[in-house]
């Protein structure tokens, strides 16, 4: 939902908040919000009887706008939940979105910001990549942004509370509904350890599928780098990537395996022009961060890894045969074996796994 122009921003922070979440609830074109605005500020007529009385609306917009949810807004309002308006919000945030509902410390929004995307169905190297970076930036004093779904989503979210952290979900909901439900537990750590829930949407507004299609929008305008893991052909992820080049963001991409679908999406995306990155400290350039873990690289690794980086040579073999020369469970094995490839100790083929050069 686009601002008015820049010379009318300042008025937008006077507006009432009720009538913000009547405008949200409306669901309004863009170029009908800044006509509304437009027609607020020039006749400095009340602006919700200007909202109501407004002549291009739809009937869809029309109902919508009947239904804001005023209790749902009262119980927002009442629970640490901010409405943030024109030049409040972060650029390009503040080009894209009239208003936006944070539950949390808007200042938040100051931090450096990382978005982290991909598909709900993804591998256990896609989990661990994502948490993994997402941990990085995280002790490194970055806000990971996310949309709180299933997948690399969710693990991007642990990833930036197991880095102690903050972390910010960007729901295609009322700010107030949590979705997927399952997810309860996660959103209310993420505001226990003092991160954000945002949503473009009124207080109240229930999920549905274009909603999450329009917060991509969103987790694009608020994230400085965005980071694609694991996406196929057909991805959300994707589209979030593309407006984040619109935008002018650095979009940047961890590889996969050539052989994996769920990766057909992203190398789609490095063939397109978009940065490979391999480690998190590369993101962190970006940004012109450094990692706060001063320790050298062998003092990072667990006494389980350097026993499985020992038994490697330059010469690929399967966790089985790691297995036999460690004595240690291929099931242990592939976990560690996957926290190493993250980091570039080793390598994979189609054949097992080798100590990187």
């Amino acid at each position: 939902m686009q601002v008015a122009p820049a010379d009318r921003k300042p008025a937008l922070r006077t507006l009432p908040p009720t009538f913000w979440q009547h405008l949200l609830a409306a669901e309004l074109t863009p170029h009908k919000v800044e006509s509304v605005l437009a027609t607020v500020h020039s006749t400095g007529l009340d602006p919700l009887t200007v909202l109501r009385t407004f002549p291009g609306l739809s009937p869809g917009e029309k109902l919508r706008l009947s239904r804001a949810d005023m209790r749902a807004f009262d119980r927002v309002r009442a629970d640490n939940v901010h409405l943030l308006t024109g030049e409040q919000l972060p650029d390009p945030a503040s080009e894209s979105f009239a208003a936006l509902f944070v539950h949390g410390d808007p200042e938040l929004l100051e931090m450096p910001r990382v978005g982290i995307v991909g598909t709900r169905n993804c591998s256990t190297y896609g989990k661990a990549v994502a948490r993994k970076f997402a941990q990085a930036l995280s002790e490194a004093g970055c806000l990971v942004v996310s949309g709180g779904a299933l997948g690399i989503d969710a693990e991007a979210h642990e990833g930036a509370l197991a880095g102690g952290g903050k972390t910010a979900i960007v729901v295609g909901s009322g700010v107030d509904v949590v979705y997927p439900a399952v997810h309860r537990p996660l959103f209310e750590r993420v505001v226990q350890s003092g991160g954000l829930l945002i949503s473009q949407f009124a207080a109240g507004t229930k999920p549905a599928s274009y909603r999450f299609l329009w917060r991509n929008r969103l987790v694009a305008a608020l994230s400085q780098v965005l980071l694609v893991v694991e996406a196929p052909q057909r991805s959300g992820a994707l589209s979030t990537a593309s407006i984040a080049a619109e935008l002018g963001q650095h979009v940047c991409v961890v590889p996969g395996s050539i052989t994996h679908s769920g990766f057909r999406g992203s190398h789609g995306l490095i063939r397109d022009g978009a940065i490979l990155v391999d480690h998190p400290d590369q993101v962190l350039e970006m940004l012109g961060l450094e990692r706060q873990n001063n320790a050298s690289p062998a003092e990072d690794l667990t006494q389980v890894q350097q026993t499985i980086l020992d038994s490697l040579s330059d010469e690929p073999i399967t966790p089985e045969k790691i297995s036999e020369a460690t004595g240690l469970e291929v099931v242990e094995i592939l976990a560690e074996l996957t926290d190493l490839e993250v980091y570039g100790w080793i390598l994979r083929d189609g054949i097992g796994y080798a100590k990187a050069p």
